[in-house]
């Protein structure tokens, strides 16, 4: 189905095995085809509070 309109949402993160994870919600996974073992890049600034997440380019 994908994303309708505009779309927001919020995750809580989880610790574990030294990592912290935060899901990806499933209209976001479904619009931009995101599958298992896709590399999500994700872009911040040092001293801001804004965080970029972009789709995942896929080997042709």
């Amino acid at each position: 189905m994908g994303i309708q309109d505009r779309f927001a949402d919020c995750r809580t993160a989880q610790e574990g095995d030294g990592s912290v994870t935060v899901t990806i919600p499933r209209p976001l996974a479904e619009e931009w085809e995101i599958e298992q073992g896709d590399q999500i890049p994700f872009f911040a600034e040092e001293g801001t509070d804004v965080a970029e997440i972009r789709r995942p380019k896929k080997d042709l």
